[in-house]
């Protein structure tokens, strides 16, 4: 209980300095260094919490922008509505629930994102955001085990972007 409360405390000050620091840097660079520091230390917290999870009990939660924009497939209601054509990693991912057993979901915000954990109740998240939305997400989550994943902004924010594929196969690795 004193071990919660006591990271509860740190993730408080972590979320404060982001926000102070969006709100009084104009340098872009200081607001996503406190950001990265915040989830690196989140995520090895999370991994030394998890590692007897079983893999089965990890969900994906993945924002709408990773599939390509043209794609005329819904693949918010469903990710399996996929054809798999690589213009996104979207397959990828499906490649991944179909090698690991886990649950994937593509949501187009946070009402949809906290209604797929109810439902399917993980022991661990594994959430793939942009900066501002991973660490206010892990931050909401809380004391709930969220490892956050930096999307990639090629095309600019909410526009194409893309993921590390390795770095989430590693977290589930590390579970094994």
């Amino acid at each position: 209980m004193l071990k919660i409360v006591i990271l509860r405390l740190i993730y408080l000050i972590f979320y404060l300095l982001v926000i102070i620091a969006r709100k009084f840097s104009k340098d872009e660079i200081e607001n996503s260094e406190i950001s990265k520091i915040f989830i690196r230390f989140n995520n090895s917290i999370v991994l030394k919490r998890c590692k007897n999870i079983p893999v089965n009990r990890v969900s994906i939660l993945l924002p709408h922008c990773i599939q390509n924009y043209e794609c005329p497939l819904k693949v918010t209601s469903k990710i399996e509505n996929c054809k798999e054509c690589g213009k996104c990693k979207v397959g990828d991912i499906i490649g991944l629930q179909k090698k690991y057993g886990v649950k994937a979901k593509i949501a187009t915000g946070g009402t949809l994102a906290r209604k797929f954990l109810k439902e399917t109740k993980p022991k661990l998240v594994i959430a793939i955001a942009c900066e501002r939305d991973l660490v206010s997400g892990i931050y909401d989550a809380f004391p709930m085990s969220v490892y956050g994943v930096f999307n990639k902004k090629v095309n600019g924010p909410c526009f194409n972007t893309d993921l590390s594929i390795e770095e989430i196969e590693s977290v589930l690795k590390k579970l094994r």
